[in-house]
C-alpha cells in the first residue's frame, strides 16, 4: 500500500507541475497593463536631450520635446496640477500630461447669450482674451485624457437658470469627464443636485474652495484649498499655465532634490547637463542660458528672479591661485600650471600634491 501511495503522490505532483507549465492564455492575449519606462509621459525621448534627461531625473525634473523643464510628476508638488485654458493653442506636452496634470481649469462668462472662456484674474475683475467654450472644448478633446477633471468657474452673479444651462452645456461638451464647478455658497446645493462636484468661492470646512488672491502668484494662477476642523487650510490643487515648474516649487520647497555634483573649480565647459546637476534647489531651471553666464561669477538666478550666490561648498572658484601669496611655497608652481587646469567635478575630498 505504501508503494501505491508513493506512486500516487508522485503522479499527482507531475500532474500539478504539468498544469503550471502549460500556457493557457488565448492566442489573442494582451497584457493586463503596460509597463512604462522610467521617464515621465511628458519627457522627451529626443537624442539631443538624452544626457540632460538623465541629469534632470535625479533632481525630480524632466525636459519636454519643446525644451521646457517640468516636474517629473505632480506628486512632488504636494498638490494636483490643473492647466488653465484661455485659448485653443496648447503647450506641446498637453496630450502626454497624465503624469503631470489632473485636468484643466476654465473661467467662463456669458456674453450675448454665448458661453465664452475668458482670460481673467483671480477676482474676475477684468476680462481679456475671449474664446467660445465650444471651440475650446473641440480643441481640447483630442488632447484630454480619460481621467482628466474639468474645473469650471462661472462668472459671479449668474442666476439659477443660467448656471443650470452652463452645467448642462459642460456635461455635453466634456462627456464622461468629472466636472467641478466653483460657485457661490448659495449655489452649492444646486450644483450638487445636478450631479456635479461643487467647490466654493469662499472658505468652507464642508467644501473645497478657491483661495484668495493674496495666496496666488504669477505662477500659481489659482489655488483650491480644503479646511479641517481646526480651520487649517491646505492646497489640494494648483492652477498653472506658463510656469508649472515654478508653481510646483512655490508649493513645495523640497520639490527639487539636492544637487548631485559640486563644482570645485571654474569649469572650462559649462553645458546644460552640468547646470542640471549643480544648480541649487531654488534655481530657475528654465533659464539655463542665463545660469550658464552667471556660473563664472559664482551666482545663479532663483525662481524669484534674484541673483544669489552658490553656497560655499558649491561655489566655483574662478582662480584658486588668488588664494596664494608670492611668498607661499606653491605660488609660482600654481602660476605655471594655471593654463593646465581642467574641469574638476567631485563629491569627495581630494589632495593635490606638488610634483618633485
Amino acid at each position: 500500500m505504501s508503494l501505491l501511495r508513493t506512486i500516487g503522490l508522485y503522479g499527482l505532483l507531475i500532474f500539478l507541475l504539468w498544469g503550471c507549465a502549460v500556457d493557457k492564455r488565448p492566442d489573442q492575449y494582451t497584457s493586463a497593463m503596460t509597463v512604462s519606462s522610467l521617464l515621465s509621459a511628458h519627457a522627451s525621448h529626443f537624442s539631443q536631450y538624452s544626457e540632460l534627461q538623465k541629469a534632470l531625473k535625479y533632481r525630480n525634473l524632466s525636459v519636454t520635446d519643446a525644451g521646457q523643464i517640468l516636474p517629473i510628476n505632480q506628486s512632488v508638488c504636494n498638490a494636483a496640477l490643473f492647466y488653465r485654458i484661455t485659448q485653443t493653442t496648447l503647450p506641446q506636452y498637453i496630450g502626454k500630461h497624465q503624469d503631470l496634470l489632473s485636468g484643466f481649469y476654465i473661467d467662463v462668462a456669458r456674453v450675448n447669450q454665448n458661453w465664452l472662456v475668458v482670460d481673467t484674474d483671480n477676482d474676475f475683475s477684468t476680462i481679456g482674451n475671449q474664446q467660445e467654450l465650444t471651440k475650446i472644448a473641440a480643441s481640447l478633446m483630442s488632447k484630454v485624457m480619460r481621467h482628466d477633471t474639468i474645473m469650471i468657474r462661472p462668472e459671479p452673479g449668474l442666476d439659477n437658470s443660467s448656471l443650470i444651462d452652463l452645467v448642462q452645456t459642460a456635461k455635453s461638451l466634456f462627456l464622461g469627464h468629472r466636472l467641478q464647478f466653483i460657485v457661490a455658497k448659495h449655489h452649492l446645493a444646486l450644483v450638487n443636485n445636478l450631479a456635479v462636484e461643487p467647490l466654493s468661492t469662499t472658505a468652507s470646512q464642508s467644501y473645497g474652495f478657491i483661495a484668495t488672491t493674496e495666496q496666488t502668484s504669477e505662477a500659481r494662477k489659482r489655488m483650491v484649498m480644503t479646511m479641517d476642523s481646526f480651520d487649517v487650510a491646505d492646497p489640494i490643487a494648483i492652477v498653472v499655465d506658463s510656469q508649472p515648474l515654478i508653481a510646483c516649487m512655490q508649493a513645495n520647497k523640497h520639490a527639487i532634490l539636492s544637487p548631485t555634483q559640486k563644482v570645485t573649480a571654474a569649469p572650462l565647459k559649462v553645458d546644460t547637463v552640468l547646470l542640471a546637476s549643480i544648480l541649487p534647489t531654488n534655481a530657475d531651471f528654465n533659464r539655463l542660458p542665463e545660469q550658464q553666464q552667471l556660473l563664472s561669477e559664482g551666482k545663479y538666478l532663483s525662481i524669484n528672479n534674484q541673483q544669489l550666490s552658490y553656497r560655499v561648498g558649491n561655489k566655483p572658484l574662478s582662480n584658486r591661485c588668488s588664494l596664494l601669496k608670492k611668498g607661499d611655497e606653491d605660488y609660482q608652481y600654481c602660476i605655471d600650471r594655471q593654463q593646465d587646469g581642467d574641469t574638476v567635478i567631485t563629491t569627495q575630498k581630494y589632495i593635490m600634491k606638488k610634483q618633485k
